[in-house]
């Protein structure tokens, strides 16, 4: 089993990346599964945030979650901080032990604070694949930096935890994608050129 780690801020499009991706292996034949660091934060907070706030923290509605974000942030840091980064890694290590397929890929690595921390669990311990998003709105108007550079822009970390660790992680990853943000990601050439070059790495490093 291989281990794919996909970082980028909030709303970078880290879970369709990794749909789509699993659906390229699938074309060839390999099995993938999408993980999520999150999910072992969620199961700890959901009893009380459903009993004493009234709130599902498995919604999709953005107000919503905006309600109970700082708190999950403050509960994840806390046991990050108590284990050194290792609390949710060795969650994550239980369930993907349990998987049976080709490829396993978590869709929230966020933190490089710490030197186990999340990108040296993916690239050291498991000899994984890291693979870093960065949205872009496309402009009518295009502005030009000071060094002649289209300045693009880019979705913004939602949080401190984010602006500092997101740097670190791209700088760590195999693949620094820029990612547009289109209507149907499926339809872009420029989007699924950048899923099938990294489908073809990961099939490479399964077989290697």
């Amino acid at each position: 089993m291989f281990v794919v780690g996909v970082s980028g801020v909030a709303r970078s499009g880290k879970n369709l990346f990794c749909d789509m991706v699993i659906e390229e292996l699938a074309k060839q034949g390999y099995t993938g599964k999408q993980f999520a660091l999150a999910n072992a934060l969620k199961g700890d907070c959901s009893n009380f945030l459903e009993t004493y706030c009234d709130l599902d923290v498995h919604t999709d509605n953005t107000h919503n979650k905006s309600l109970f974000r700082e708190f999950l942030v403050w509960y994840g840091d806390l046991k990050r901080k108590q284990s050194n980064g290792r609390h949710w890694i060795e969650k994550m290590d239980e369930q993907i032990s349990r998987y049976t397929g080709d490829v396993a890929l978590v869709s929230d690595v966020r933190y490089a604070h710490y030197p186990n921390d999340e990108l040296g669990w993916v690239v050291y311990e498991h000899e994984g694949l890291l693979v870093h998003l960065r949205r872009y709105e496309r402009s009518s108007t295009a502005v030009i930096d000071e060094t002649g550079n289209v300045q693009m822009n880019y979705v913004q970390p939602p949080n401190e935890h984010e602006r500092i660790n997101d740097p670190k992680l791209r700088e760590g990853a195999h693949f620094q994608l820029n990612w547009p943000t289109v209507d149907d990601p499926r339809k872009s050439l420029e989007i699924m050129n950048m899923v099938n070059e990294v489908t073809t790495e990961i099939i490479e490093l399964v077989n290697k």
